[in-house]
């Protein structure tokens, strides 16, 4: 049962709860003062239910409140291993590419069709050239 779930049935459970206490009062002033016993008693109750739900709803709050803090953490934790993946796909992308550039300046190619095919800029390009003549 999923939290939201969870909070729904025990929202409409202290409804019933209240309902029944306002139903139980309305009773009372209807029959007067005939079982005035038997009408504290039943108040009581509902009464005593009203504090326990109010009981069940912190702990649930709670649980809530906690649930909400673990999968912020854990998104958390989970974009910090994805910007190191980011960086490494990064590094191994510009590696690829740094070779097939001198790859191309070994072969002769010009600094500048280096640079427009693997789409480096220009300076770089000639720095891979000037590097792989020598």
């Amino acid at each position: 049962m999923t939290a939201g779930a969870m909070a729904a049935l025990l929202a409409t459970f202290v409804a019933g709860l209240s309902l029944m206490g306002l139903g139980l009062r309305r009773h009372r002033r209807a029959v007067g003062a005939a079982l005035p016993v038997a009408d504290d008693v039943a108040l009581a109750e509902t009464e005593g239910a009203a504090q326990v739900a109010a009981q069940v709803v912190a702990q649930v709050e709670g649980l809530l409140t906690a649930q909400t803090q673990a999968q912020a953490d854990a998104l958390a934790d989970l974009k910090a291993e994805i910007l190191g993946l980011k960086s490494d796909v990064e590094w191994l992308a510009g590696e690829r590419m740094i070779e097939q550039a001198i790859a191309l300046a070994k072969s002769g190619v010009e600094a500048e069709e280096i640079g427009r095919e693997l789409g480096m800029s220009r300076d770089a390009a000639e720095t891979i050239v000037a590097f792989r003549r020598h």
